[in-house]
């Protein structure tokens, strides 16, 4: 399966573990509707925690940090 996908950033959410960092991306087979590409490997109590990891991640991936 190749699906083109554009506008990579990392974010971060929350869900039902806490708040944790994601690769979100836009996809053309959704017409071009943001979905989570990968997950971070930690989740946090506090969006704060979240926020270093995300930002981390994007500096060594070289992709944009979007709060």
């Amino acid at each position: 399966m190749n699906m083109r996908c554009r506008n990579h950033r990392i974010s971060v959410t929350h869900g039902m573990s806490g708040y944790f960092a994601v690769h979100l991306a836009d996809f053309e087979d959704m017409d071009w509707f943001p979905d989570i590409v990968s997950t971070g490997i930690g989740r946090y109590a506090t969006k704060e925690g979240a926020i270093s990891e995300a930002k981390e991640w994007a500096k060594s991936e070289l992709i944009p940090f979007q709060e």
